[in-house]
């Protein structure tokens, strides 16, 4: 799998957990379920945010990527480069990226709102079915930059933690 790939599908599977969790932890942590409508369409909006975002962040920078390779060429302008197929590559992988990140950025919301609506009587489960994913993400992402497995595993379950607490405190969805 490339690199970049591998990087769309982490950003959108723990951009998706976590902005669902803290969209929805006040929901989740209630006694009535947020029901599977409810969760599909947190998760679409999360998706769609996630994307844009993700989208804006990525062609930034390649572009920037193209303006520094200009000047080490001692080009007047990037203008010549991004005009040429360089340019359209640039598009093209922005893109591509995007829609990777969005459709796992959907899924991973899934992760705890699909819990809820599935499995309504365990409050408990969708907050520790995604800081587990969360965690599995980080052991992932360690394994692929030769990182401390235990931290980033410790690191991704406790951002879900703080942002599932931001979630009840804002008591966004209830």
């Amino acid at each position: 799998m490339k690199d970049r790939t591998l990087f769309s599908i982490t950003l959108g599977l723990s951009d998706g957990i976590i902005t669902s969790l803290m969209i929805a932890a006040a929901a989740l942590s209630s006694l009535t379920s947020i029901g599977m409508t409810e969760a599909l369409r947190i998760g679409a909006g999360s998706a769609t945010v996630g994307g844009f975002s993700f989208f804006i962040a990525e062609y930034a920078r390649l572009r920037g990527e193209v303006f520094r390779m200009s000047r080490q060429l001692a080009m007047d302008s990037p203008r010549r480069l991004m005009r040429s197929r360089i340019g359209v590559e640039i598009t093209e992988e922005a893109l591509e990226g995007t829609a990777i990140a969005g459709v796992s950025g959907f899924l991973g919301s899934m992760i705890p709102l699909a819990t809820d609506a599935l499995l309504p009587d365990y409050h408990i489960l969708p907050f520790s079915v995604a800081i587990i994913a969360l965690a599995f993400l980080g052991i992932g992402l360690a394994r692929s930059i030769s990182g401390n497995y235990t931290i980033w595993a410790v690191g991704m379950s406790a951002v879900g933690i703080v942002m599932s607490y931001v979630g009840i405190f804002l008591h966004i969805v209830s």
